[in-house]
């Protein structure tokens, strides 16, 4: 099994990824933001709170971003519930999911979900990814400090804790216009089915 965790170096193309939405706090606003610096990105969203705001879900994909799965509940243990999270997700947009990404990056626990789509779709980990714990100045160095070609940057737009969206990701949000903007001088954001992954995949 092929696990990706970022792009091809030899192209200025980054990726960034939000988890675990979406969230009725936080999931709109961002969407305006990458709107006003004409950016697009990638929504790992899980299924329990797609199912609670399917009006969000399909917000993201009519504003032209990719919608990732990342399983239904986040499950602390056994093998994550990918398939009853992509029913919900094709349900909402009528489209499947091309990447996966497992919740704690733990791709092992998704193996037999894989196998099963013979290749059809990709696990997506990430290369630069913040502790949820920061603060804004702090998100914002790390993920300056460590994009390059290729990066896959993981952020997080929601939380499978319901008492958690309100809050979790407020320092994360206000550090991304920061990030958009000066990422913006160097890099092209695409959608991560507009980035090659050759020969940066790990086993």
């Amino acid at each position: 099994m092929l696990v990706y965790n970022h792009g091809s170096c030899r192209e200025n193309k980054i990726a960034l990824t939000f988890d675990d939405g979406p969230n009725p706090f936080f999931t709109f606003k961002i969407l305006d933001i990458l709107d006003k610096h004409s950016v697009k990105a990638n929504f790992f969203v899980l299924g329990q709170n797609a199912e609670k705001f399917p009006d969000i879900l399909k917000e993201i994909y009519e504003r032209g971003h990719l919608i990732g799965n990342h399983s239904y509940s986040h499950a602390k243990e056994g093998a994550f519930d990918f398939g009853r999270a992509e029913d919900v997700i094709f349900g909402i947009v009528g489209k499947h999911t091309e990447f996966i990404r497992a919740p704690y990056l733990d791709a092992n626990r998704g193996s037999d979900y894989i196998a099963d789509k013979n290749d059809a779709v990709k696990f997506i980990n990430a290369d630069v990814f913040p502790h949820i714990h920061l603060q804004k100045a702090e998100i914002a160095d790390f993920v300056l400090k460590n994009s390059q070609n290729g990066s896959v940057i993981l952020l997080h737009d929601g939380s499978r804790k319901e008492e958690e969206q309100k809050t979790r990701p407020a320092e994360m949000f206000a550090a991304l216009p920061e990030i958009i903007e000066k990422l913006k001088e160097k890099f092209k954001f695409v959608r991560l089915d507009e980035m090659k992954f050759d020969g940066n995949e790990t086993l």
